[in-house]
């Protein structure tokens, strides 16, 4: 159903002006203009088309009008039968259909972005038409995404009420400065942790409502002229606090902040249950991992602490990465990002949902996911595969050498074998490779041939063999990862293969048709990955930071 951006707002009818426009179709076409270039930054290769003969209950379409109305009336309607991918908008009492990218897709997110938007536009319509108590200019402070990104974070500080910029909007502009920066020949990396505006109640009052000194300065853009003010926190350990007023209350340890904030809930929430046990208070404080628990979606786990601490209570955590991104944390995910010069929105909620339910292990789908976020961030390729039948995947896909683990077929049954040639009718190289496969294989006796044979990289298998990678450490699967290729498992989480060259020809991308022509991928790894997708589900990662999700030949979705 269409949903309205402010619901207590009349809608006018012509009369709300003070301002006369011998053709107020300019400025329909204005704010239309405008609102097809801001969609366009954040999500290119979309379309927006406008659906004839469909306008709201009370309005004609605006052509056809000899004095339409000024109300820009920004509605959202998404029951579409295509709701994944597009969604239908009206402004000035016309209706539009936006369809966006099938890898971009329209989650939750960015509907809500899209209300943003209407809000944003709606004050910016009040301010010129009607008068308000905020300013353009305050509004025009930043780049216009900007307010939109503030607005889906903010939504009272783009009430038609509003009298007050946001104070998300200008931490946002205040670290898009910092980022033009550079101290002793390095990039500068900072953020901010803004209060929510309401907090939860006052038995966290410790760590939301600061004592602000009567010194304190706005945080805004004109304290970049400090140079040594990013010196002051790195953005991954300590932050600036921002209060419920916009000033630069204090500094703090984001990670003591988060934990104070999740003990003061908790205390809240269980007054009158029994008390957690020391065991279970300590992976809290003591273990940065455990606390990812709390988390419903995985984050990277250098910004955990950031999206722990705005889990609860509407607080924000603004960070300027050392790889020159703005990320936003917002209800305890990474919201939206700035990188490669325009904001994206993320929804990993949404993108999760789709990859845990292709990977059908709730286990294995968060530690891949986690995995891939970390590589990510720091800028490390990888490709992570699920092959849901392995016995398929090997020959086709995956090349013998490549496994960990090899199973000679002999009467008395499965023999393992590190160091022999995987057995597989038509694949061995050479007649005297099957004799020995059929031979029992005796603990500690080895052929003469293979004392000879060099160093390579199947040599170091050993320390990866039968393990499963729900039950290894984080840092040694994003070790194995990281490595060039591909790092395979089976559905159970079973690692099969790390480092492995995948296969890929006309048949695995085409599908078994041979007739059909290849596909056309972007690179080598994007190609290994349409490839590796027709045998389970794949999370490609580039080292632009980006994470693609493939299954059965297409991509799903980008991160």
């Amino acid at each position: 159903m269409p949903v309205p951006i402010h619901p207590g707002a009349s809608r006018a009818n012509g009369t709300g002006s003070s301002i006369p426009f011998h053709d107020p179709r300019n400025i329909t076409e204005l704010f239309l203009g405008a609102f097809r270039r801001d969609v366009l930054s954040f999500y290119p290769g979309s379309r927006i088309d406008r659906e004839p003969g469909l306008a709201l209950a009370g309005f004609a379409p605006h052509v056809s009008r000899p004095n339409p109305s000024f109300a820009l009336d920004f509605q959202l309607d998404d029951e579409s039968p295509d709701a994944a991918r597009t969604v239908r908008v009206a402004l000035f009492g016309t209706w539009y259909r936006l369809s966006v990218p099938s890898s971009l897709g329209l989650g939750p997110r960015d509907r809500e972005l899209l209300l943003a938007m209407g809000r944003v536009m709606e004050l910016h319509h009040q301010v010129l038409f009607s008068g308000s108590r905020m300013t353009l200019l305050q509004l025009r402070r930043g780049m216009p995404e900007d307010h939109y990104v503030a607005a889906g974070i903010e939504p009272s500080a783009y009430s038609l009420a509003a009298s007050a910029p946001s104070r998300t909007a200008e931490a946002i502009l205040t670290l898009r400065t910092l980022a033009l920066s550079t101290y002793e020949n390095r990039r500068v990396a900072t953020g901010v942790l803004i209060l929510g505006s309401n907090p939860r109640s006052s038995a966290s009052s410790k760590t939301t409502r600061p004592q602000t000194s009567p010194e304190a300065l706005p945080f805004s853009v004109e304290l970049t002229g400090l140079k040594t003010l990013h010196r002051l926190c790195d953005g991954r350990r300590t932050l600036f606090l921002v209060d419920q007023e916009g000033k630069l209350a204090e500094l703090v340890d984001i990670r003591q902040w988060a934990i104070s904030q999740v003990l003061a809930l908790a205390e809240e929430m269980s007054t009158t249950a029994p008390e957690p046990s020391e065991s279970a208070q300590e992976p809290l404080s003591d273990d940065c991992d455990e606390s990812e628990l709390l988390l419903s979606v995985p984050c990277a786990r250098t910004y955990t602490f950031h999206a722990l601490a705005s889990r609860t209570g509407g607080h924000v955590c603004l960070v300027l990465s050392p790889n020159q991104e703005i990320k936003i944390f917002a209800a305890g995910v990474q919201a939206f990002v700035f990188a490669h010069g325009r904001w994206r929105v993320l929804d990993p909620e949404s993108r999760f949902t789709l990859w845990e339910q292709a990977v059908a292990n709730r286990r294995l789908a968060r530690v891949l996911f986690q995995t891939a976020l970390d590589l990510v961030e720091e800028r490390q390729g990888g490709l992570l595969v699920v092959v849901a039948d392995p016995a398929r995947a090997i020959g086709r896909l995956l090349s013998p050498h490549d496994l960990l683990e090899i199973k000679n077929s002999a009467p008395g049954g499965p023999h393992e074998s590190p160091t022999r040639p995987f057995s597989l009718p038509g694949l061995n190289a050479h007649p005297q490779a099957e004799e020995d496969a059929e031979a029992p294989i005796h603990p500690g006796h080895l052929p003469d041939s293979s004392l000879a044979m060099p160093l390579t990289k199947r040599s170091m298998h050993y320390l990866a063999r039968g393990a499963s990678v729900i039950e290894l450490d984080a840092a040694v699967i994003e070790a194995l990862a990281g490595l060039d290729g591909a790092l395979v498992t089976d559905s159970d989480g079973r690692l099969l293969a790390f480092g492995a060259i995948l296969r890929h020809d006309v048949y695995s991308l085409s599908g078994s048709d041979p007739q059909a022509p290849p596909a056309i991928a972007e690179g080598a790894r994007t190609t290994a990955a349409l490839a590796a997708s027709r045998f389970g589900p794949v999370l490609k990662i580039s080292e632009d930071g980006i994470v693609s999700f493939f299954l059965d030949g297409r991509r799903v979705w980008d991160l």
